[in-house]
């Protein structure tokens, strides 16, 4: 599967080690952690990294606030993902006392699993990755745009300049739509907001010919916004 990612890359004119990929996940709720759907993400957002970057992605877990968490090392995936991207199940009838894994013994210390704030996952992004010298591809999950959307639109303008490009992986409810579901208008609105995307078919559990398409998806809007002339020389 990751020739033919590597593969989705070169058609897309994306040069290996000419980019830098970051997953962010949400972690302001642990019913993701608990199935399949961040270990999915994860894996995804290797492959893309193996097609793009010299390195596997910078992972970073948000709630209230924003961290950066251990890098993956290569050889090292499963091992990561039973680290930080895996909690047991709550239990039905009474409480937890789980000892856990990393991610459970560092909920309290990042305050997870109590909601989460895409804007200030943005803006200690925009921080760190701003002056970037190559474009960086932001993979960011989001569970929930609940009070969110003056915040994520205010990021979105103060970022419209910078190196990043905000591809947002979601699955929001479209009968409360979020600004994520109105990126069009934000668009229209604010034309030097070219540095975003949002994909809601990422959870999907698909073949490997399939799974390759929809991350080729994913990758399409970063490809096109990169070779904008005023992105070349970042590269």
């Amino acid at each position: 599967m990751g020739i033919l990612m590597r593969l989705a890359a070169r058609v897309s004119r994306l040069r290996k080690g000419r980019s830098k990929v970051v997953l962010v996940l949400c972690g302001g709720y642990r019913g993701p952690f608990e199935g399949e759907r961040v270990r999915r993400t994860v894996r995804r957002a290797v492959r893309i990294a193996d097609a793009l970057d010299s390195s596997p992605p910078d992972v970073w877990i948000y709630g209230a606030d924003c961290h950066r968490l251990p890098a993956i090392k290569s050889g090292s995936l499963e091992a990561w993902i039973a680290d930080w991207a895996v909690l047991a199940r709550s239990p039905v009838f009474g409480t937890s006392k789980e000892i856990g894994n990393p991610l459970a013994c560092s909920a309290e210390q990042y305050g997870l699993f109590k909601g989460a704030s895409v804007a200030e996952a943005m803006k200690i992004l925009r921080t760190e990755y701003g002056s970037s010298r190559v474009p960086v591809l932001v993979l960011f999950h989001v569970e929930s745009m609940e009070g969110d959307d003056s915040g994520v639109a205010g990021e979105l303008e103060k970022a419209s300049g910078k190196p990043l490009f905000w591809q947002f992986l979601a699955q929001l409810d479209g009968m409360h739509p979020s600004v994520l579901n109105c990126l069009d208008d934000v668009r229209r609105e604010r034309p030097s907001i070219t540095n975003t995307h949002y994909n809601n078919s990422w959870d999907m559990d698909t073949s490997v010919g399939m799974d390759t398409f929809m991350q080729y998806g994913m990758i399409k809007p970063y490809a096109r916004w990169a070779r904008e002339p005023r992105r070349r020389k970042l590269g």
